[in-house]
């Protein structure tokens, strides 16, 4: 299967092809440019170094979240544009798991010992984030907007923390500061790691796209938010 995999969540925007999980070509932007401006000149770069046609793909995957609201509806919108255009599928990804799947873990402790939090940082102390075994990446807490302090009350905790089968913790992603203070603040003495720059890539976003395979129509894309924006918050307070 070959797809063209996109991320718009987040500060960064990537895009790449991939087919069957090996990687044709991507391209990761750094620019300060706003995502409407950077996003579909890089997907069209990328395409063209790959002398790949959006006929010649099988479907799109795109991460719908949680992260930025505005970067995210960017990415729905283009993805949704270019496959109903092209008459193809697309896989919903998850934008914590691509984190996750971005990052890899090189300390010593075996696979399946650690706990892997990837968490994007979501302002006033609040993060988008979950945990999950760093080898079968199942959730031991769901992905969910969490305010940090809480998050951190609940990952002491998770049996397999309490009673000693993950070792240790590696939170991954912009969020990682966040949670550092949070886990400071409660005097944990668990065995933490922090990656605050770790970002998510197109691997991440491949690898979480074949691990799904689960093709929807473009029209069935939907956000997944986990919050409501700033803007629903001051008008509730209205």
């Amino acid at each position: 299967m070959r797809l063209l995999v996109c991320d718009t969540s987040d500060k960064n925007c990537s895009a790449g092809i991939f087919e069957d999980g090996k990687e044709i070509c991507y391209e990761l932007s750094f620019e300060t440019k706003t995502h409407s401006e950077t996003f579909m000149p890089l997907v069209h770069r990328v395409m063209a170094k790959a002398k790949i046609r959006h006929e010649d793909l099988d479907g799109y995957a795109v991460t719908v979240g949680p992260g930025s609201f505005t970067g995210i509806r960017i990415g729905l919108a283009a993805v949704k544009g270019m496959a109903l255009a092209a008459d193809k599928k697309c896989i919903a990804v998850s934008s914590t798991e691509a984190l996750a799947r971005s990052c890899e873990n090189v300390t010593m402790t075996p696979k399946g010992e650690t706990l892997i939090v990837p968490a994007l940082d979501a302002r006033n102390n609040r993060v988008f984030a979950q945990a999950a075994n760093d080898e079968t990446l199942k959730p031991l807490l769901p992905e969910n907007a969490y305010d940090a302090d809480e998050f951190v009350a609940k990952i002491e905790k998770i049996p397999e923390i309490i009673y000693g089968k993950l070792r240790q913790i590696i939170v991954v992603g912009s969020g990682a500061v966040v949670m550092k203070k949070a886990f400071e603040k409660a005097g944990s003495r668990l065995n933490i790691y922090y990656a605050p720059g770790a970002a998510i890539i197109p691997k991440g976003v491949a690898l979480a796209a074949f691990a799904s395979k689960d093709l929807i129509d473009a029209r069935d894309l939907k956000a997944s938010y986990c919050a409501v924006s700033q803007a629903e918050r001051l008008k509730k307070n209205d």
